[in-house]
């Protein structure tokens, strides 16, 4: 088991400090600017991008899940956050060629930064991990793209909290009470 952790940890370790800090303050600036953050992605990218959205919201950003029914229309100068590690998912792909077309800015999460998604949006935010099990990861297909995804907007959360100066207690209190 340990021998397996020391694997995880060492991977992930391997790519949270190649992505780009200059594309990462970017994407702080880009949140810390917009009025209403939509999120997406499907699968464990999905499972993650709706975390980040989580937190978004602890934090008292006006956040949706995009394909949501109570989600409301997205306008002019509203962002998407989209996750794809291949770039290619249908849905999120779909999602930012509308948002695109409103008027929305596109922030793109994935592995590939030539992928459809990629070009699509205004920014992109590269995760560059393997998708694939290979010589440069020994875990299933994405797992290592999803871990370090997660860890990464985890730091844009920590980001956000010290430039907005939010509080630990004021995150807490807008943390689910219907438990």
């Amino acid at each position: 088991m340990k021998a397996f952790r020391d694997v995880v940890l060492a991977e992930v370790a391997s790519v949270l400090p190649r992505i780009s800090e200059e594309a990462s303050r970017k994407f702080c600036s880009e949140l810390r600017r917009t009025k209403h953050v939509y999120i997406t992605g499907v699968g464990r990218s999905g499972l993650v991008v709706q975390a980040f959205g989580q937190r978004l919201m602890h934090l008292g950003f006006d956040v949706h899940l995009a394909h949501e029914i109570t989600a409301p229309a997205v306008a002019r100068g509203d962002l998407l956050v989209a996750c794809s590690g291949t770039g290619t998912t249908l849905f999120p792909l779909y999602m930012a060629r509308k948002a695109r077309r409103i008027g929305a800015r596109v922030v793109a999460l994935t592995a590939r930064p030539r992928s459809p998604l990629a070009k699509l949006a205004n920014m992109t935010i590269t995760i560059p991990a393997p998708l694939e099990r290979g010589r440069e990861t020994r875990q299933p297909a994405r797992s290592l793209f999803e871990q370090a995804l997660f860890l990464y907007l985890d730091s844009v959360i920590l980001t956000a909290m010290h430039e907005l100066r939010i509080s630990g207690s004021k995150v807490r209190r807008r943390h689910a009470n219907l438990e």
